[in-house]
């Protein structure tokens, strides 16, 4: 393994020795493989509530095209880390726990605190952030609350993502990969024009590996993955002035799990993974939605209807050790269905406006067994089997109102906005425990909570010329309240909302006729009532609790350059220092001025492509990429008592392209990097899951 590792490094590098860094700031090709010119192009946010050059956006963000996802292997939102500044998401062992954390704020489990939107799809449900990337067309990455046009789980940020949409020529695409740990990776897209206004788009997506990690107990593989993905795309143009577009994806997978080992404190090493009972998650995965805009005369309407329905089953060894003690079992079943109507003005020097409403309902149905095996009978003296069985019935609805302004005073614009939302939450909580099958119900109680909240949010923005823009913004980010589906004690059934105060002050700037592009953002957040995960009392599932105050001070540098022709580089560095300020967890325990959880104390990326013209008659280009991912020390827990030291991945691709054909060796974590990607307490035992090992492969892409 290590002289094949070796073999493929040198093989990259020997190639590309003058490769150090490097970001697309492209907009999307054809061909994705390509360097067009000596410029970086200018980099539009495509969010429909923005939609305009990023040096009139007075927020940091960043935007990656189709080219920088195929070619650095970003194959789901995990693999963004480090790419964005102080943007981090953890690999937990399966698709159930996705959490993102942007600038110290996030959550691991319940509504999430950084947005998602995937074609103005709302993902309002964490289960669902994790699903397979294929054909996109961007993503979009705003840092800092996005709630005065966005509302809920957008305290953190905002990630968009957009796929590839129809278009008027005929083309098809098949893609066909493979690596080691026996990686599979299958995918066709076909755009098809039925009429001139109407345009129809299929894609197909499969993914297998054959696993990472393997169980002690057993010999097998504990993490396999079976995945299959769809997406159908209508888009119909009757005219300039109306576009309307029907999306639907689904995706269907079946994924072992979890790699969690047993950690020693003082070695700091894992032991083996060693666990008895099978453990895996399953999910069923549907979105739609429907796009349509209007562009009138004097403004533009928008009307986005979107529906969304998962339904997933968890099945959890709850010790990890051989000793048959806990195992769990979840299902869970979401409806979301959300409306949204904005009208916006065009830009203008004057004034620009928009304004909106938005409503959504959302159900969400969950039954949690946890049942107590032959080690835990006998300790407990039971006359046998023991499930405590416990059902959720959540529902949640909103509703808001958002308005935002710019005024422009020459080359001065004042950005006001105000959003005014509303959310009700209600519980229908059952609990039951069935003893040698005869069913004692030990609790049936029903619970609502209700939430107003006023997100102003005030900007400035100066332009000195079109190639330096300083801003500064004052928001504020909230994050709603609700239910927890584990707790033990009355006081622990549900959390408050959180809210922040967030400053920011930033610069973009061009030079040398627009091939160096720099960005600099400097943020201070003032936070109170921050949702905490903790473990239940018993230590059998987890919940969350409010800390008193906290705070998150850092900043963040982009560079990206085109020095010479067919030569592009980029750099990334985040720093984040965020603690609690006021965090008194009992009377014994007192966690104010430890770090928060999850929160690397520094991101960073440095990375590049570099482009070769041969122009024989068997080969045209050849094209080198590689990006070298760091992360810096952050703590696992709120005690501090265990954390992860700084760790380093490495990607790189190379790519041998001769007209509708390419060929690319890959491989991922080229380095081998050694680290653990989570870290969890149970049960008096402390766990982790070791980062994925080294990768490589093949991928063949056919255009017709």
């Amino acid at each position: 393994m290590k002289n094949s590792l070796f073999l493929l490094i040198i093989s990259i590098f020997s190639f590309g020795t003058n490769l150090v860094s490097g970001q697309d700031m492209y907009e999307p090709d054809a061909d994705t493989a390509k360097i067009r010119n000596l410029r970086i192009d200018e980099i539009t946010i495509r969010s429909p509530k923005y939609n305009s050059n990023v040096f009139q956006l007075p927020a940091a963000a960043t935007m990656m095209p189709a080219r920088i996802i195929e070619n650095y292997q970003i194959g789901s939102l995990t693999d963004v880390s480090g790419l964005v500044p102080n943007f981090f998401m953890p690999d937990y062992g399966s698709k159930l726990t996705s959490p993102v954390y942007i600038r110290g704020i996030g959550t691991r489990i319940n509504t999430p605190s950084v947005g998602l939107y995937v074609d103005n799809i709302p993902y309002f449900e964490k289960s669902a952030f994790n699903f397979d990337f294929f054909d996109l067309e961007r993503i979009e990455v705003l840092r800092g609350p996005q709630g005065t046009l966005y509302g809920r789980n957008t305290m953190g940020g905002l990630v968009n993502i957009f796929t590839t949409d129809p278009s008027d020529e005929r083309h098809t695409s098949l893609k066909l990969s493979y690596g080691n740990f026996n990686q599979i990776n299958t995918n066709f897209l076909h755009n098809q024009p039925i009429s001139r206004d109407l345009s129809l788009m299929m894609n197909f997506n499969q993914l297998h590996n054959g696993g990472f990690y393997t169980n002690a107990y057993n010999d097998e593989a504990v993490d396999k993955l079976n995945s299959y993905s769809g997406r159908l795309k209508l888009l119909y143009t009757p005219g300039e002035r109306l576009r309307m577009q029907l999306n639907f994806q689904f995706e269907t997978s079946d994924q072992g799990g979890y790699p969690y080992a047993i950690y020693n404190k003082e070695t700091r090493q894992a032991n083996d993974i060693n666990y008895n009972h099978w453990s895996g998650y399953q999910r069923d995965l549907l979105s739609g939605g429907l796009n349509i805009e209007y562009s009138g005369s004097a403004f533009r309407l928008r009307a986005v209807t979107s529906y969304q329905y998962m339904d997933d089953f968890q099945d959890i060894d709850q010790d990890f050790t051989p000793a048959d003690m806990f195992f769990v079992g979840q299902w869970q079943t979401q409806h979301m269905i959300a409306q949204e109507l904005s009208v916006q003005s065009y830009e203008n020097k004057r004034y620009e406006w928009i304004a909106g409403l938005f409503g959504f309902h959302q159900t969400l149905d969950k039954q949690v067994d946890v049942t107590y095996g032959t080690v835990m009978q006998a300790q407990m003296k039971l006359p046998g089997e023991l499930v405590v069985a416990k059902t959720y019935d959540n529902s949640t609805s909103g509703l808001a109102f958002f308005h935002q302004s710019t005024l422009k005073f020459g080359d001065l614009s004042v950005i006001g906005g105000v959003r005014v939302d509303y959310e009700k939450a209600m519980l229908d909580y059952l609990h039951h425990r069935i003893l040698v099958g005869n069913s004692t119900q030990m609790e049936d109680v029903e619970s609502s909570l209700s939430f107003l909240e006023v997100l102003p949010k005030v900007a400035l923005q100066y332009n000195f010329s079109p190639n330096f823009t300083p801003y500064a913004t004052v928001t504020k980010g909230y994050n709603a309240g609700g239910f927890n589906s584990t707790f033990e004690r009355e006081e622990d059934r549900s959390f408050k909302p959180e809210q922040s105060m967030n400053y920011e002050a930033g610069l973009k700037a061009r030079f040398f006729e627009n091939r160096l592009f720099t960005n600099l953002a400097l943020f201070a957040i003032d936070w109170k009532n921050q949702q905490i995960y903790q473990p239940v009392p018993s230590g059998q599932g987890s919940m969350l609790k409010n800390a008193g105050k906290s705070k998150s001070r850092g900043f963040e540098f982009e560079v990206k350059a085109v020095p010479f022709t067919n030569f592009e580089t980029w750099a990334t560095f985040g720093y984040n220092k965020a603690e609690f300020v006021e965090y008194i967890r009992s009377a014994s325990l007192d966690y104010s001025g430890n770090y928060l959880p999850y929160v690397p104390e520094y991101t960073m990326s440095v990375g590049g492509n570099y482009t070769v013209n041969v122009n024989s008659r068997l080969l045209e280009n050849i094209h080198f990429y590689a990006v070298y991912q760091g992360f810096g020390k952050h703590y696992w827990h709120e005690d501090n008592s265990a954390w992860q030291d700084y760790y380093g991945l490495l990607n790189s691709r190379v790519t041998l392209a001769r007209k509708n054909m390419e060929l690319a060796l890959w491989g991922k974590n080229l380095l081998d990097a050694n680290y653990n990607s989570f870290y969890f307490t149970a049960l008096n035992n402390a766990y982790v899951q070791v980062g994925r090992p080294a990768s490589m492969g093949l991928s063949l892409k056919f255009m017709f």
